[in-house]
C-alpha cells in the first residue's frame, strides 16, 4: 500500500520548465518555453497530494479530473492521462498553454496554501503535446441523428460546441470568414506563445475524431441567409 503522501514529504520545489536561450529566441519566433521532459513531467506528479476534497476540480471552469490524470502521469499511463482529460476538454495542449491556471484550478491548490501550486497547466500541456506527437485521437461512437447545427466562427467556443454536437450524432458546419481555422487561438496568440506550426495538427482534431464536423467559408451568401436549413445555431 502507497503510504500517504503529507506537504512535508512531497518535492518541495515546482518543476521548472525549460525555455529557449534568450539569444536564440532573438533570432525566431518559436515557443519561448519549451514544454516538460518527461522526467519533469514525472516529478512534478509527484507533488499532488490526491487531495479528498479536490479543489481543483470546482476551480476548472470544464471541471476536468485534474488529479486523475496526474495519478496518471504518475503511473507512466500517459494515453490514460489523455483519455482523463479528453473527457472534458477538446484542445488539452492549447488550455494547458493559455488557460489561467493561477486564478482557477492552480489559484486553489491545497499545496499552494503552504508551497507553489502543483503546475497543471505545464502537466495538462505535456500530455497534449504528447498526444499530438503520437497522433493520438479519442474516436466515440457516434448514432447519428437527424438534427442539423450551424456554427458560426471556428475559435475555441465554436469548435468546443462542435464537438458537443458531433458526439451527440448532429450534423455539424462550421462557418469561418478566415482563410484557416482557429479564431483567436491562430489570429490573436503571438507565434512565441503557441507555435502555430503546431496548432493547425490542433486545429484538425474535432475533424479527425468526429467526421459529421465540416468546414466552410463564410462568404457568399451570407450565412444568415443559411439558417433556416439547421435545427439550431451558435
Amino acid at each position: 500500500m502507497a503510504k500517504k503522501k503529507t506537504i512535508r514529504t512531497i518535492p518541495q520545489e515546482r518543476t521548472p520548465m525549460r525555455e529557449q536561450d534568450p539569444v536564440e529566441r532573438a533570432k525566431n519566433f518559436e515557443e519561448v518555453a519549451c514544454g516538460y521532459h518527461p522526467d519533469d513531467a514525472m516529478r512534478e506528479s509527484e507533488r499532488c497530494l490526491m487531495c479528498p476534497d479536490q479543489p481543483c476540480i470546482s476551480g476548472c471552469p470544464v471541471g476536468i479530473d485534474i488529479p486523475g490524470f496526474i495519478k496518471k502521469i504518475g503511473e507512466k499511463d500517459l494515453r490514460g492521462a489523455y483519455d482523463i482529460l479528453t473527457e472534458t476538454s477538446l484542445l488539452p495542449a492549447i488550455c494547458g498553454r493559455v488557460c489561467p491556471q493561477e486564478n482557477q484550478c492552480e489559484g486553489v491548490c491545497t499545496v499552494g496554501e503552504t508551497l507553489e501550486p502543483v503546475a497543471i497547466g505545464r502537466l495538462e500541456r505535456f500530455v497534449g503535446d504528447m498526444a499530438i506527437a503520437q497522433g493520438w485521437a479519442n474516436i466515440p461512437y457516434i448514432e447519428p441523428n437527424r438534427f442539423k447545427v450551424g456554427i458560426v466562427g471556428s475559435g475555441p467556443a465554436g469548435m468546443a460546441c462542435a464537438a458537443d454536437m458531433a458526439k451527440a450524432g448532429c450534423d455539424v458546419t462550421v462557418y469561418e470568414a478566415f482563410h484557416l481555422p482557429g479564431g483567436v487561438l491562430r489570429y490573436g496568440i503571438p507565434d512565441f506563445r503557441p507555435a502555430q506550426h503546431r496548432d493547425r495538427r490542433r486545429d484538425r482534431e474535432p475533424r479527425k475524431a468526429w467526421r459529421q464536423v465540416r468546414m466552410q467559408h463564410a462568404g457568399r451568401p451570407p450565412v444568415h441567409d443559411r439558417a433556416d436549413d439547421y435545427r439550431a445555431g451558435l
